[in-house]
């Protein structure tokens, strides 16, 4: 069969600008949100001891990782040492609000490795007097471990977020 040229042009000309790498950017797959309620710093109750902290990462751009600062005391007072670990990225589905639909999501690479999704419970404790935020992530597998996992929102020195 012979398709006439202007015919031709019509259906190869998107394919060509495609292979050129010159379609407009469309986002695939789910919107990202990443609420401000979520985004910070996390410690790890299960795996902070008295000199070192074990951290989550969210931050807003999706970085999902984690931190390890340890204190270490010598003859010029104490000092401490940060060393981070980038995991994936993370995000957030569903309603804030319905505490039934809602879910965690992580993935080691977006696109590429499907997310496991997570329902948690976002509230408030009191902690030495001041109220600090508080993330249980329901069912986390773990190394070693599945259930709970309790992260306690983390200040800076100065006594804020």
């Amino acid at each position: 069969m012979i398709v006439p040229r202007s015919r031709l042009a019509r259906f190869t000309a998107p394919l060509l600008f495609a292979a050129a790498g010159c379609v407009a950017r469309v986002p695939l797959g789910p919107h990202f949100e990443r609420p401000t309620e979520i985004v910070g710093e996390w410690i790890d109750l299960r795996h902070t001891t008295t000199g070192d902290t074990a951290l989550w990462v969210l931050r807003e751009n999706g970085y999902d990782g984690s931190a390890h600062i340890v204190a270490t005391a010598g003859a010029n007072g104490t000092t401490t040492a940060r060393s981070e670990r980038r995991y994936g990225s993370w995000y957030f589905t569903g309603p804030l609000s319905d505490s039934s639909h809602r879910a965690l999501c992580f993935a080691k690479r977006l696109g590429r490795d499907g997310p496991t999704c997570l329902a948690f419970v976002i509230d408030t404790t009191a902690v030495d007097g001041l109220e600090r935020r508080r993330l249980i992530i329901r069912g986390y597998q773990g190394e070693h471990y599945t259930g709970d996992r309790m992260l306690l929102e983390r200040l800076s020195s100065a006594g804020g977020k």
